[in-house]
């Protein structure tokens, strides 16, 4: 089993010696951007269609430009604020890794091959690790394969700012569909589904929280991580964390139902573990007093706690701050906040507090298109990741020569193999997806003043050089032959070649490779570089050559020729610097 724990990035960054007064300096000496929610009137080109599409998807692609032909910004926004189908449910794709055997040796219910999983008993606490690993390739696979909609990126979203983790797989799809039929709906609706939500109950141990002695976890996080914020104006007090608690007491998901009983996991509301005593509350939330409740009628003070939460001004410009800063810019200064924020935050309120409303309104603003934020952000390794995913088609090869055994290609089981791995790539460069560093989320999106630089440091820098080299080389690795060899997802590049206008003349593929796969332009000097380390010292018509006796006589041994100059091609973008941006 690969290891898939947490890196601490923080520490990682500050081993760096990194003076954070610098940095603090170099963002604050950024142009002033004073243009506000107003509609953008500008150019719609190439460049900002590239910079929505970077912000809006997990990971961008030449097809999701391609939909944007002949659309105007406000058809544009249409299209990507259309709702994705819902994913088929996960089955059994990880048979040939567990046996039936030894998966009843560990205590965990069979589900034969191709059978859906997600809403099996989980009777020893959890599932085999196989599955575990099924369900992390069949969130990205869905992820990847996602259409030009902002739909997934919500979930992420969502998911940073509502992070919860270390949960079994029958937990994990609750939670993960919860937040994907969430991403439309009013946030009020999504706070009340995710207090009830099984991996939020058991992660911050409202579960096991007593009428004699409450657990204010959830109530303090519920307050400062998911709705009003920790700033300056959000004064809530320590009594309204223990009175919330007391609120909140009694809820916790059905252990039977998780464990001993096919299908989704319920909820109980255990009125005798509840306080049916009134709760005062302090001036931030106008000194409400909760009426307490006996019996059944308890469960009516979650809908009093939300309610009273989201009367709080404070609530819809925090969340109008995350947002802004997970799709724009993490920089929020007063300007920012008067001109942007503000004007999002009366749009949230007056729609109900439906995030898509002000999240629409800020992409299509003349704010979000000042060209001082194009290209301004380091790419998570997801965003990283996904775009070599996204963007060529692959295929399967033993680059030792070996068998390629017929389980990564059967249709059953080859998203297995293809996307699992990435959970291991991902968490290697600092994002464990499906396991949030705390109950913050990840870093990136939240700590001043570094942000979304907490992504690079000197050891994850060479893990993104070192898997760019390998994936625009051999591939991405997707397990052993069954006699000898290793097998891997290889890059069709002569495949990806063939779509350019001029595949046949080395320095526009360089050029249009670029375009495609750069959210940034590369130098004159760079382009050189790569192209030498193509011709390998030969002319330019060297290539031309080598393409055209391909195209003429396409055979292995002239496949391979140019293959293994295109290797040199790939495997030196991938590892530049300008990749990591968007």
């Amino acid at each position: 089993m690969q290891n898939t724990e947490n890196i601490d990035l923080v520490a990682q960054f500050r081993q760096e010696n990194v003076d954070f007064s610098k940095i603090e300096r170099a963002r604050a000496s950024r142009t002033l951007v004073t243009a506000g929610l107003e509609p953008y009137a500008g150019t719609w080109g190439t460049a900002q269609k590239k910079h929505l599409l970077n912000r809006v998807l997990t990971g961008y692609a030449h097809r999701h430009l391609l939909d944007l032909n002949n659309l105007t910004l406000q058809k544009s926004l249409d299209l990507i604020f259309t709702p994705e189908k819902q994913p088929s449910i996960p089955v059994n794709d990880y048979d040939h890794e567990i046996t039936k055997e030894e998966t009843e040796k560990q205590g965990h219910l069979y589900i034969p091959p191709g059978k859906e999983y997600v809403f099996a008993p989980e009777p020893n606490n959890g599932s085999p690790w196989p599955r575990h690993q099924s369900f992390d390739a069949w969130l990205y696979k869905n992820m990847i394969t996602q259409s030009t909609s902002v739909h997934w990126r919500m979930v992420f979203f969502l998911h940073n700012l509502l992070a919860a983790g270390k949960g079994s797989v029958k937990m994990f799809y609750q939670h993960y569909m919860t937040l994907f039929n969430s991403c439309f709906e009013t946030y009020k609706a999504t706070i009340y589904k995710i207090t009830l939500d099984p991996t939020m109950l058991d992660y911050l141990n409202l579960q096991n929280s007593l009428k004699s002695a409450p657990d204010e976890n959830y109530a303090r996080e519920l307050q400062e991580l998911f709705t009003v914020g920790k700033g300056p104006n959000s004064k809530f007090t320590e009594k309204d964390v223990s009175e919330m608690a007391r609120c909140l007491v009694g809820w916790q998901f059905d252990w039977d139902s998780k464990s001993n009983k096919t299908g989704p996991i319920t909820n109980v509301f255990s009125d005798f573990n509840h306080d049916d005593q009134d709760k005062q509350f302090s001036a931030f939330y106008g000194n409400r007093v909760i009426r307490g409740r006996k019996g059944p009628d308890g469960m009516k003070e979650l809908d009093d706690v939300i309610e009273m939460i989201f009367s709080v001004k404070e609530c819809e410009l925090y969340l109008c701050r995350r947002l802004y800063q997970f799709f724009c810019y993490p920089i929020i200064n007063d300007t920012v906040e008067k001109n942007v924020i503000a004007p999002m935050a009366d749009l949230l309120r007056k729609n109900n507090f439906e995030l898509m409303v002000p999240l629409r309104a800020l992409l299509g603003s003349a704010h979000f298109y000042d060209t001082s934020f194009y290209n301004s952000l380091v790419k998570s390794p997801l965003e990283f990741m996904f775009g070599f995913y996204k963007e060529f088609d692959m295929y399967l090869v033993n680059t030792d020569g070996g068998d390629i055994p017929k389980r990564y290609s059967d249709p059953l089981t080859a998203n297995f193999y293809k996307y699992s791995k990435l959970q291991w790539e991902m968490s290697n460069m600092g994002l464990n997806y499906t396991e949030p560093p705390s109950v913050s989320g990840w870093p990136a999106y939240y700590q001043v003043p570094v942000y979304d630089l907490f992504w690079i440091n000197s050891d994850t820098i060479a893990k993104r050089s070192n898997i760019g080299n390998s994936i625009g080389k051999w591939g991405a690795w997707v397990g052993s032959g069954d006699v000898k060899g290793n097998v891997h997802n290889q890059i069709d590049k002569i495949k990806f070649i063939n779509t350019l206008k001029s595949p046949d003349n080395i320095d526009l593929v360089i050029d249009e490779t670029v375009e495609r796969v750069m959210a940034v332009p590369i130098s004159a000097k760079a382009k050189e570089r790569i192209k030498l380390s193509v011709l390998g010292g030969n002319a330019p018509s060297y290539y031309t050559q080598l393409y055209q006796a391909y195209k003429q006589n396409p055979t292995e041994a002239n496949r391979l020729t140019l293959n293994n100059r295109l290797e040199n091609l790939f495997g030196a973008l991938f590892q530049m610097g300008e990749i990591h941006l968007f």
